[in-house]
């Protein structure tokens, strides 16, 4: 017998020892503490829209269902506002195969064998704002504190609710897939919901102004992180947080000026930044000036591109047409330039003396976020008027001005920290019913005409995230028989990274038992394939800690030796 032989059947072995453990204990255990039924053990596996686009790839992933045991597949059946199958409500996938109905021919083939077919949705995220749901929907979208729009639906509507549940129903009564999975069932963060729609809705229901909590001027409550610079030298601090970190300043050296917005700004979770922002900008800027953006490959080989390419769509939707530059180009612009440096924590010695010379010759510069890595270069301080750097923060602070300048849009709003917390606790509770409700609602209307079809939702692993950031009441889910299952998802690179995740779910996991079952993921943060045997121990993990079975993240990314991990194990029930 082979060595890979011996060691497959080894950890087949494992794995047969650990699921024996978990049955015997559904025996002993016929309902958690609330009083939910068991479910039968869960061992699913993702599998992307685009691996089943042709009758031949579906024979493939079947066969590879079949040989690594998995009792059920959740097939991405609607991806990018498209659905893979022929449906009245959305346009079908483009790369799906001319004349070829994939869940028509995916759902008989997978029930013939014995395999669950769960119809998997990402019902928030489109990504694309050409989509024709935008065309005929353009008030679906989100809208953030800026007045900005992005390609993600907004669950607050009752019109979309609508479109979804139908959407979803239309796979049950054409197809008789066995479940439905909400995928990105979220929003993809606290800053959006400005809709008019949400407005009025809002005020109605709190007899709150939601346009007052944009935060378009001072005082503004809301969620913001960053790398602060501290102990201001020359620098004019004008605007602070609460707890006395300096948030705007201004600094003039030689001839030349400059401002820093302290926080991470690029991340516009209230309009303040946009304004500030703007006015900068129309100070430093005379009618015969350029603005440019520094993209710098010293700061960005450690930190990547984004933070640079965030500001430049920002600065083109505040209506600028930033020119690109970089460290060498800094010694040739003229005096008339700004020049902004988005999240550039790192800057080398000659980028800094050649920005000072530019500066003290006239030049303006705003720094987003500064350079907290090289402060204490002695250029850089005379730049930022700034002499040190604090730690990193994120958290929801409320910022004041120190004093009347027109950089500042100022309001006559108190500044209560207090008040603003209690609003924004009832800003997030009113997004958070739009999602309860719309899984409340498609699962009643399942339930009643179809009550052997599952419904379930994937979440991130981190309770308060998931509830805060995202606003998903995930227990609240559970607790109304809202889903009969919930994957929330164990993502780690190591093993033992998966032990405080599952410790953190303990007390769900006791009460509501097999209601819960966590997804494990193939690859590392890296895109490497893991080891079989690391496969195999997280599993082993996820069951001991009292998870349902386990959900594999997926088909495309399990390699043929990861399969072999899983082939000789029997199927569940």
């Amino acid at each position: 017998m082979s060595r890979r032989a011996n060691f497959s059947l080894g950890l087949v072995s494992i794995l047969l020892l650990i699921i024996s453990s978990c049955t015997s204990l559904e025996v002993q255990e016929e309902s958690g503490e609330d009083g939910k039924a068991q479910l039968p053990q869960l061992r699913g596996i993702w599998v992307q829209a685009r691996s089943v686009t042709s009758r031949e790839k579906i024979d493939t992933v079947l066969q590879r269902v079949e040989a690594g045991g998995f009792n059920s597949i959740f097939v991405n059946v609607f991806y990018n506002g498209q659905a893979i199958y022929d449906s009245a409500l959305a346009e079908k996938y483009n790369k799906v195969e001319a004349g070829f109905d994939p869940l028509g021919y995916l759902v008989p083939e997978a029930q013939r064998r014995g395999i669950k077919v769960h119809a998997w949705f990402v019902v928030g995220r489109i990504e694309n704002k050409g989509s024709p749901i935008f065309w005929e929907h353009p008030d679906w979208s989100l809208t953030g504190p800026d007045g900005d729009t992005i390609p993600w639906l907004n669950f607050t509507r009752p019109d979309v609710r609508q479109f979804i549940s139908d959407l979803m129903m239309e796979t049950i009564e054409r197809y008789g897939v066995d479940g439905l999975h909400f995928d990105y069932t979220r929003y993809p963060g606290t800053e959006w919901g400005f809709d008019l729609y949400s407005i009025q809705s809002f005020h109605d229901e709190y007899g709150l102004d939601l346009n007052q909590m944009r935060y378009a001027d001072l005082p503004a409550y809301g969620l913001f992180e960053g790398n602060p610079l501290t102990m201001p030298g020359s620098g004019q601090v004008l605007a602070s947080f609460s707890d006395g970190t300096p948030v705007v300043v201004i600094n003039r050296y030689g001839k030349g000026e400059s401002i820093l917005l302290n926080w991470n700004a690029t991340k516009r979770t209230v309009a303040i930044g946009g304004e500030i922002l703007q006015n900068s900008l129309v100070y430093f800027v005379p009618n015969n000036g350029r603005v440019y953006i520094l993209r710098s490959e010293v700061n960005e080989k450690e930190y990547g591109y984004g933070s640079f390419e965030n500001t430049l769509k920002w600065l083109m939707y505040l209506g600028w047409s930033p020119m690109e530059t970089d460290e060498v180009e800094i010694k040739r612009l003229n005096t008339h330039a700004t020049l902004v440096l988005p999240n550039l924590y790192l800057i080398s010695s000659e980028a800094a003396a050649d920005l000072a010379d530019f500066v003290n010759r006239g030049g303006k510069v705003i720094f987003i976020d500064g350079p907290t890595r090289s402060i204490f270069n002695r250029e850089i301080q005379l730049i930022t008027g700034m002499q040190s750097r604090g730690v990193y923060f994120k958290g929801n602070m409320l910022m004041t001005a120190n004093e009347t300048h027109h950089l500042l849009p100022l309001s006559t709003r108190e500044a209560d920290a207090d008040l603003y917390w209690t609003y924004d606790l009832e800003w997030k509770e009113f997004r958070r019913k739009g999602i309860n409700t719309l899984i409340r609602d498609i699962y009643e209307r399942v339930n009643e005409k179809y009550p052997h079809v599952d419904v379930s939702a994937t979440i991130t692993s981190d309770q308060l995230e998931a509830r805060e950031r995202y606003l998903q009441d995930w227990e609240t889910w559970l607790e109304g028989d809202y889903v009969d299952f919930l994957v929330p998802r164990g993502y780690v690179n190591q093993t033992d990274e998966l032990s405080p995740v599952l410790l953190a779910w303990n007390s769900a996991i006791q009460r509501y038992r097999s209601h819960i079952t966590f997804g494990l993921i193939t690859y590392t943060k890296q895109e490497e394939a893991k080891p079989p045997e690391q496969l195999v121990a997280e599993i082993e993990k996820a069951l001991r800690a009292g998870s349902n079975g386990y959900m594999i993240f997926d088909m495309d990314r399990l390699s043929e030796e990861q399969l072999s991990v899983f082939e000789n194990l029997p199927t569940v029930p």
